[in-house]
């Protein structure tokens, strides 16, 4: 007689660290989504070019890059999530220094929120290593970056509105400065958490601290720079774009592209788990390829949203996919350091990708400049196909 197998139960995602964690976090990318869209607003508003609005964004990016190995090891050594609230108090702070209307100032804003943006994600993603579950992994970072991605979905466009209302510049500042305060308590609740999921690891080879990178995530690092390269131009850009096209209501894009991320990142976040990480790779880049063409193509809202639709399933699939590929490579010893060097390619693609967009946009156009960031993606798949034979598997139990 044959045995009766029993399926294993899945393991438990939704616990009350898991769902704080999103929550802290969404409140975190909630202040930098409703402050990144006006940035090359204001820049312009007191007297910058477009390529001084990108040099803003690189200013914000430069620290945030720099520090993110050192904040790793931070995240190992002390806690991941008492690092997270120290950035989400300098993201606050940041966003006050707004306040004062000089063109200088906008840099000194830059760094410090550079460095608030380096603890907040570092944190954040270290506390998400040791809360996802192996099997569930996939799932668990559509989940998170769902929750992060879900603050697109009314904030850029809030702050549009705000700046279009009497008040101007200032108020959005100060709502900023409230949503990153208000993740801070959250993110405190956290730091028991943390340390009492830390289990010891065995020791790696070659992972000393001597070293703040950590190599066996690149493969991820490269993968998601080759997405994130390219976003600067529709999540900065995009407001000025259709200024000179002469299309209103803009804000419908962000609204679109958020609701569409929203829900399409745990529901493909579950599919990697099961089909491979390469596959939900292809399908990530090949439609924000469809969509950066239609962005280019477009001479009014309707080709605008539909390209929205197509970069917000392919940042989604790509961002949640190879969140789930560091995790499967960072060594237990030094998650910390595994997911800060993964999370620098973010702020390499904003910062070297606002970079390029401004100049690309001051030497051939706006329109140019999504011909450019569609190449950018195309050079992804590239990448991808030669990397393909090192991706791990579907996931097992």
């Amino acid at each position: 007689m044959t045995p009766m197998i029993t399926a294993r139960p899945m393991p438990s995602l939704f616990t009350r660290p898991f769902v704080l964690l999103c929550l802290a976090m969404f409140l975190g990318y909630a202040n930098q989504w409703v402050f990144m869209p006006i940035v090359p607003l204001y820049v312009d508003s007191l007297g910058g070019s477009a390529f001084v609005a990108g040099l803003a964004i690189l200013t914000f990016s430069v620290p945030s890059f720099a520090s993110r190995p050192f904040v790793g090891h931070i995240a190992d050594s002390w806690n991941a999530a008492g690092v997270m609230a120290i950035g989400l108090a300098l993201l606050a702070a940041g966003s006050l220094l707004m306040l004062f209307p000089f063109l200088a100032m906008v840099f000194v804003a830059g760094v410090v929120r550079g460095l608030g943006w380096a603890g907040t994600n570092t944190g954040g993603y270290t506390t998400l290593a040791t809360a996802a579950p192996r099997a569930r992994r996939g799932e668990a970072t559509g989940y998170y970056t769902s929750a992060t991605g879900s603050a697109t979905i009314l904030f850029p466009a809030l702050a549009l509105w705000i700046v279009d209302g009497p008040g101007g510049f200032p108020p959005v500042f100060l709502v900023s400065s409230v949503l990153a305060a208000a993740g801070l308590p959250i993110a405190l609740a956290l730091r028991a958490h943390v340390r009492a999921a830390r289990e010891p690891a065995p020791a790696q080879p070659g992972a000393g601290s001597a070293s703040l990178i950590d190599r066996g995530v690149l493969l991820a690092t490269g993968l998601n720079l080759c997405s994130t390269l390219a976003m600067p131009s529709v999540i900065a850009f995009l407001p000025l774009y259709a200024r000179e096209l002469g299309i209103d209501n803009i804000g419908y894009f962000y609204v679109l592209a958020g609701a569409t991320s929203l829900l399409i990142r745990p529901v493909l976040g579950r599919k990697s788990d099961a089909m491979g990480r390469g596959p939900a790779l292809a399908l990530g880049l090949g439609a924000q390829s469809i969509g950066f063409a239609l962005v280019f193509a477009a001479s009014g809202l309707g080709l605008i949203l539909a390209g929205g639709f197509f970069v917000a399933v392919g940042f989604a699939v790509t961002g949640s996919t190879t969140t789930a590929l560091a995790i499967d490579l960072a060594h237990p010893a030094s998650r910390g350091r595994g997911m800060a060097t993964f999370s620098l390619s973010f702020q390499m693609g904003a910062g070297l990708g606002a970079t390029l967009a401004g100049a690309l946009a001051d030497l051939v156009g706006l329109r140019g400049m999504y011909a450019g960031s569609l190449v950018i993606t195309a050079i992804g798949l590239v990448v991808l196909a030669s990397a393909w034979r090192m991706l791990p598997g579907p996931a097992r139990a």
